[in-house]
């Protein structure tokens, strides 16, 4: 502002001495000279304007830019830390590098995660385990529509230069993202390999070939609201006819009041020790959780997986509603009806410990039901009495997270899951084994919050 005034006056000044200096003399010299000033404060103006208008832009471009690294500061907390990544790689393929890898361990973990037999051509380094690398992911045809010049100037969009005959292997693991920019410049450089560029490395073959982790975004996300509708939208009911036998049997037994059915297709293979799982019904209830998240600077990978809830429908709660893409009310007997809904486990994966801490408390503070807000009065919508969220971490605090078993019966893709307490374990699993023959019957432990806990044993309903 005082920028621009200041022009205003320089103008103002030159504009009466100019017309004064014509008025004076009419003398054409002088008017040339008022004229030529007048310009040159005019011009002088148009440049400071343009100098305020850069600066403001910049600014505001400055502003938005903070709020966006603010909505995207996942990326840099959700980067894996060489030890994240090496206990990814060991949970879910045994995979252990020692220091001193070889080409036959790398090999060997390559296949653990592909299942095809890749050669490591000559001695280790990271030239031959991108290379590898490279054949495992599927990408060798598109590896040689490289030529030199192409790679070249691949390169260059990186920021890197080089020369060689592995450039266009270089070049074309940037672009299919199995090596980072920085992890190019050391191959360029031809830097020793260690055991975590080795283990990167396995993580990218992983990922590309769709057995890393499987998710939507990040709370921080701003689209991860329409992701989660769209998925949540694309749910409906399925079955397997083998698992609903042993369910039924299961309810009509009385071994279970109810059970999830699940399809590994969506599993989100997260790594364990950060993970919850959070169980719902109304996807509202996950959108203002995850908006709940964000709000209090908690940041977690997302991902919604569909679980069909089977329960026993009492006729005591009315006629049978038609069903729906979404629900349905089997009749079995004319003791035993079940419904089939459709449901969702919320799966997050958390940055940290103290992150993954702190959810039980934001839960009982705004996503809880209890009676003394029966009301529902500061909780997000779709509040229960009891919610449901577990993990299999062990060290979880006493007092707000208690054992108990999920016992899983799994037939190919598909599994149920039957919860349980500790007591009443190996009872259930006789009984569920006994009506499972052929199919896999397995006790998964868990620790589950109290609240839901209270609600398993029934000792209370909050």
């Amino acid at each position: 502002m005082k920028r621009g005034l200041l022009g205003s006056a320089v103008v103002s000044f030159v504009l009466a001495m100019a017309l004064a200096s014509c008025g004076a003399s009419g003398v054409k010299e002088e008017e040339t000279k008022g004229t030529t000033a007048v310009t040159e404060a005019v011009q002088e103006v148009k440049k400071e304007k343009e100098e305020v208008k850069e600066e403001t832009g910049s600014s505001e471009k400055e502003e938005a830019f903070q709020e966006d690294a603010a909505k995207r500061r996942g990326e840099a907390e959700f980067k894996d830390s060489a030890e994240k990544t090496a206990s990814y790689l060991n949970h879910y393929f045994k995979i252990d590098l020692k220091a001193e890898t070889d080409a036959k361990a790398f090999s060997e973990a390559l296949k653990a995660i592909t299942e095809k037999d890749i050669a490591v051509e000559g001695e280790l380094d990271r030239s031959t385990a991108v290379s590898a690398a490279i054949k495992a992911a599927g990408y060798e045809e598109l590896a040689l529509t490289y030529t030199t010049e192409k790679a070249k100037e691949r390169l260059k969009q990186y920021g890197l230069e080089g020369e060689g005959d592995h450039l266009s292997l270089i070049a074309c693991a940037l672009d299919v993202d199995l090596i980072s920019p920085e992890e190019a410049m050391l191959l360029l450089k031809n830097e020793k390999p260690d055991k975590a560029s080795f283990d990167t490395l396995l993580m990218k073959v992983a990922d590309a070939v769709g057995k890393g982790r499987n998710y939507l975004g990040l709370a921080s996300d701003p689209d991860i609201f329409g992701k989660l509708e769209k998925e949540w939208n694309s749910f409906q009911l399925f079955d397997d006819e083998t698992l609903s036998e042993v369910g039924r049997q299961a309810v009509e037994q009385k071994i279970t009041t109810g059970y999830g059915l699940k399809s590994a297709a969506y599993d989100a293979r997260f790594l364990p020790e950060l993970t919850l799982q959070y169980g719902h019904s109304d996807i509202l209830h996950a959108q203002q959780l995850i908006g709940l998240l964000d709000s209090e600077n908690i940041n977690a990978r997302i991902q919604l997986e569909p679980k069909i809830s089977i329960y026993q429908y009492l006729l005591d709660w009315g006629p049978v509603p038609d069903p729906t893409p979404t629900y349905e009310v089997k009749k079995f007997s004319d003791d035993l009806y079940l419904v089939y809904a459709v449901e969702y486990d919320l799966k997050l994966e958390f940055a940290d410990t103290e992150d993954l801490m702190a959810f039980d408390k934001l839960i009982k503070t705004f996503a809880k039901k209890n009676s003394e807000n029966a009301d529902l009065k500061g909780l997000i919508y779709g509040s229960w009495w009891q919610p449901l969220y577990s993990t299999v971490r062990e060290d979880m605090p006493k007092e707000d997270y208690h054992k108990i078993y999920d016992c899983v019966v799994t037939n190919g893709n598909y599994s149920i899951h039957p919860f349980t307490t500790e007591e009443k374990k190996d009872e259930v699993l006789k009984r569920l084994s006994a009506l499972s023959e052929g199919l896999s019957v397995e006790p998964e432990k868990r620790y589950v919050n109290t609240a839901f806990y209270n609600y398993l044993t029934g000792e209370d309903y909050q």
